[in-house]
């Protein structure tokens, strides 16, 4: 019988955003697998193997849950068609073998708009499909659909059957992820909409025609987040965050978080896939765990404490929304 996983993580914070984590060994769960190319210019340790991602023992755990949100695979066991070769299935497995997906209707969807059969790229990083950041009055993705899986009146159940078998535009994910994988990742997306979880109005509230179509939410309390970092993340990030660049060099720890932090929230809840990173919040509750992160979030703001370092795109500037008042 599954169990549901405490919420109690103990344990370094590896990486907040990119890929590795303080020398990442690969989160590999049973059907689940990794990333397609690594971002980041820390190093890896080799790959630990197939049981490495999954909670030990027959557990539901949310964050893993989270995880598999973000990314399912990490190219092992599936590779996702390229979505650079349009119109050519040429990925590794699946249930056709070739790095695609199916519809409901059995149809194979190919990756051609470029969303890697991620969950986040259907449904954005703050689950509310078109509704949200990745919407038409926001970020303007290609790949975001409809539905928002943070409506109340999207039933839970309704949520378990699309994602298990798919629809007319998101892929089902049953043929891959295992009883185990699709429970935690339900017990992620219910714990965000019942509250377990923090929900994304916690740490940030859209913001159109914006930087980044987001500004931080208030309440964050800068200093408590600089110890926190100071206790779980120094030890991988460096005092400043620069030990590691992110996205192929462009950002420091602190410069992506300043200006992605819509991004960062969900890696700081839940861990980052197939790395060392787990879930490093403490709080008993989705209101606490949603302090914790905005906290950090908070302290992340500061260019002199965490600086740009070597990353080569540009920090943000005086006055921008994005940290608002915590910009220092």
């Amino acid at each position: 019988m599954l169990r549901v996983r405490s919420m109690l993580f103990v344990g370094l914070w590896g990486t907040l955003v990119g890929g590795v984590a303080c020398g990442s060994a690969r989160e590999s769960a049973p059907g689940a697998t990794a990333p397609p190319a690594v971002e980041e210019v820390a190093p890896e340790e080799p790959a630990t193997g197939a049981a490495a991602e999954a909670p030990a023992g027959p557990v539901v755990d949310d964050a893993f849950g989270g995880r598999l949100y973000d990314r399912f695979y990490d190219g092992e066991r599936f590779s996702p068609d390229r979505a650079s070769t349009p119109g050519t299935a040429d990925g590794s497995g699946g249930p056709l073998g070739n790095g695609t997906l199916l519809l409901a209707d059995g149809s194979a969807l190919l990756n051609d708009a470029g969303h890697d059969y991620r969950l986040k790229n259907f449904f954005g990083w703050d689950l509310r499909g078109a509704q949200g950041i990745y919407g038409a009055a926001y970020q303007d993705k290609a790949t975001v659909v409809e539905r928002n899986l943070l409506d109340p009146a999207f039933e839970l159940e309704e949520i378990r059957v699309l994602i298990r078998d798919g629809s007319d535009v998101v892929p089902g994910y049953g043929t891959v992820l295992d009883e185990l994988e699709l429970e935690s990742l339900l017990a992620f997306i219910g714990g965000v909409r019942e509250g377990r979880l923090p929900h994304p109005d916690r740490i940030w509230s859209l913001s159109e025609g914006t930087p980044g179509n987001y500004r931080l939410a208030p309440g964050g309390d800068a200093a408590r987040g600089k110890q926190l970092y100071a206790d779980r993340c120094a030890g991988c990030h460096g005092k400043d965050g620069t030990r590691f660049l992110f996205d192929e060099g462009a950002y420091s720890l602190g410069s992506h978080a300043r200006q992605k932090a819509y991004e960062d929230w969900l890696k700081i809840l839940n861990g980052h896939p197939f790395s060392k990173m787990k879930r490093f919040v403490r709080g008993a509750n989705g209101e606490e765990l949603g302090q914790e992160v905005l906290d950090l979030l908070a302290a992340l703001c500061d260019r002199t404490e965490f600086p740009l370092g070597a990353a080569s795109k540009p920090d943000v500037e005086e006055g921008d929304p994005r940290c608002g008042a915590y910009l220092r």
